[in-house]
């Protein structure tokens, strides 16, 4: 499968402790650990369906693709349709997860004027499922290296 995504941690240690009292909201507290990981050399990179480095940041389009990640990871494994939708403004593309047995259809949609070449492709469920928690866990290594109290906090400590 060429679509990939994941995470670079920070070069060192930044130990960044949050201004203010984390949220228990997990979208909110996803968009919290994105806002210290921008604050650091941190890049989340993004790559597939006919182009090599997609225009995403960490602030906002990693921040994005976290808040859904659960609920795509959860609906592969009981072998459900999901998707993870790029909708920040300059991005704009839908990744489509239809698994059929023991593969998975990943399917890109543009919003905008750029078209995935192909739009299409086809891996295996375990590969898919291998990749997106590789992206918990590269977010989690991030997180770490920026702020080790809230890597601490659930879901986080558990990836």
């Amino acid at each position: 499968m060429d679509f990939q995504m994941h995470v670079t941690p920070p070069s060192g240690q930044w130990n960044l402790t949050p201004g203010f009292e984390p949220s228990e909201d997990y979208d909110s507290l996803v968009m919290d650990c994105c806002g210290l990981l921008s604050q650091t050399d941190s890049r989340f990179h993004v790559n597939g369906f006919g182009q090599s480095d997609w225009p995403v940041d960490v602030a906002y389009d990693l921040s994005a693709v976290m808040e859904q990640l659960p609920e795509a990871v959860a609906a592969l494994r009981k072998g459900e349709n999901t998707e993870i939708d790029f909708y920040g403004q300059g991005i704009e593309r839908l990744i489509e997860f239809s698994p059929q047995g023991t593969q998975v259809a990943v399917r890109c949609t543009s919003r905008l004027d750029w078209t995935p070449r192909p739009d299409v492709e086809f891996a295996l469920r375990d590969d898919v499922e291998r990749l997106l928690s590789g992206l918990a866990h590269s977010f989690k290594v991030a997180l770490d290296r920026t702020s080790p109290e809230m890597a601490a906090l659930e879901p986080f400590s558990s990836w």
